[in-house]
């Protein structure tokens, strides 16, 4: 995505192979923490601190560009193991730019997934709670959802379309 002023956005399918596309629908356990957030309060305390000149915060919020360009290309490529560890970057310069975006609860969800066997992992948008993504090999992906499972949350399923977010659920 290309963000212009006068809220422009152009959006840039990648065009990815489809063996990449498969297996990283296997490498990624979706993760529900079970606990809801107020990300709007994570969100301001990030535009404070950019707003404030913050040092750190500013330059998480590079290396979060940086991280998300190299994971672009790492992907196009089929280059996992560059793609996990931009993720783990990405994750730790995440944490930097507020101090709301992690707390004790996914800070333990994070060891637990590691120590099952993940590679990297993120919580996804503002952070505090919500969904957290790991990157795992897809021998250990059992592993990993049911040692985050006995945690309380709930794996979800997350597989990618050739034309945008889809979402449905039974009833």
């Amino acid at each position: 995505m290309e963000f212009y002023a006068d809220e422009r956005v152009i959006v840039n399918p990648l065009r990815i192979k489809n063996w990449i596309l498969s297996e990283l629908e296997c490498s990624i356990v979706l993760y529900f923490t079970g606990v809801s957030r107020a990300s709007a309060s994570i969100i301001d305390e990030q535009v404070r601190h950019v707003r404030q000149g913050d040092v750190a915060s500013l330059e998480a919020m590079m290396q979060l560009k940086s991280d998300a360009l190299a994971m672009k290309e790492a992907l196009l490529k089929g280059d996992f193991a560059s793609f996990a560890r931009h993720m783990g970057k990405s994750w730790e310069a995440k944490k930097l730019t507020a101090r709301s975006v992690s707390n004790s609860h996914i800070d333990d969800l994070f060891r637990t997934a590691m120590t099952a066997g993940a590679i990297a992992g993120k919580v996804s948008g503002a952070g505090g709670g919500g969904f957290m993504m790991f990157f795992v090999d897809p021998w250990k992906r059992v592993a990993v959802a049911q040692a985050l499972e006995e945690m309380g949350g709930a794996v979800r399923a997350c597989h990618f379309t050739k034309h945008g977010t889809e979402g449905w659920r039974l009833d």
